[in-house]
């Protein structure tokens, strides 16, 4: 790395990829920066990457409206791919990181790691980008690799990454329709699950925006899909709206409704998702060990009715 003092009329660039994996500060935490800046007393460096900001976007921003000199940082890559796993790295050390945006960040230097593992791995080679270090073991799968090293990192298992991977992916997909979504799901403004993120990147962008628009009109922060199907009345939110053409009155005739064969095994569908989000919470936050013999007797024997079902519903399937 390299330290250029004293810029105020160096340009710098922003890259969409970057910035979009840097979390903004608070109101109150920008105020701040913008107090020390103009007093002088920050002292931090921009951070750089081929005249790319990989860290210090809102200070460029400050310093450069202000007329501040500023610090310029210039980092060494060999690919886009090692510079988001830097950013990432630099996210996950933040204290006031949300945990939506922990689970995004993760997912998202899973993919960039990979990459590097491939890479290294094609290359024969042990070292990798900045001076981190890959090992690369023959006939282990790269994602194998990488899933398992950002778990040690990360102090979390293989199976969490490549749950957050998915959830990364699942958010890119509904910001492509809905960017205001994701930026309040990021924000910890919006509470949504994993199974229900997932749900939601399928769905077409007019449902996503009428849905967005009725949680912003009834001010909702906690989503689930048992809400959009009863309290979010889901259908009824989410059907496209047409205008209403001046035509002449016609004979009504009266039709049956299409017979649909699917009805009730999308309706389970759909609710399984929750079921499985409900039980995750459970294992993840609550201490077995101090629990009552009482209530682990009761949940044991939902648990066994539920698996009896899921028995018979899977050999109806398997035969059908």
């Amino acid at each position: 790395t390299n330290i250029m003092s004293n810029y105020n009329n160096y340009t710098l660039k922003f890259d969409p990829e970057f910035t979009n994996l840097i979390q903004p500060l608070e109101d109150r935490e920008h105020k701040s920066l913008e107090r020390k800046i103009s007093s002088h007393a920050y002292s931090e460096p921009i951070y750089t990457w081929n005249g790319l900001i990989v860290d210090g976007v809102e200070a460029y921003q400050i310093c450069h409206k202000r007329g501040v000199k500023f610090r310029i940082k210039r980092m060494y890559f060999l690919s886009r791919e090692d510079a988001i796993s830097w950013i990432c790295t630099q996210q996950l050390k933040r204290e006031d990181l949300t945990e939506a945006n922990r689970k995004y960040v993760i997912g998202k230097k899973y993919d960039a790691v990979k990459a590097i593992t491939a890479r290294i791995s094609s290359e024969n080679s042990t070292t990798g980008k900045g001076g981190h270090t890959y090992r690369i073991e023959k006939k282990i799968p790269c994602r194998h690799i990488s899933a398992t090293q950002i778990a040690s990192e990360c102090n979390t298992s293989p199976a969490s990454v490549y749950k957050y991977n998915e959830y990364s992916r699942a958010l890119d997909n509904i910001c492509e329709k809905t960017p205001q979504m994701v930026e309040r799901i990021r924000s910890g403004k919006l509470r949504i699950s994993h199974a229900n993120i997932i749900e939601l990147s399928r769905l077409p962008h007019y449902e996503l925006k009428k849905l967005y628009d009725y949680m912003i009109e009834k001010g909702i922060e906690h989503l689930s899909y048992p809400d959009m199907k009863r309290e979010l009345q889901w259908r009824k939110v989410v059907a496209p709206t047409q205008k209403e053409k001046i035509t002449e009155p016609k004979p009504v005739i009266k039709q049956m409704p299409k017979f649909d064969p699917d009805a009730e095994l999308s309706s389970l569908s759909l609710t399984i998702p929750s079921w499985c989000s409900s039980i995750e919470r459970v294992m993840n936050v609550t201490d077995f060990q101090r629990s009552s013999k009482e209530g682990k007797k009761r949940l044991k024997i939902q648990v066994s009715n539920l698996m009896t079902v899921i028995d018979k519903i899977t050999k109806i399937l398997e035969e059908a």
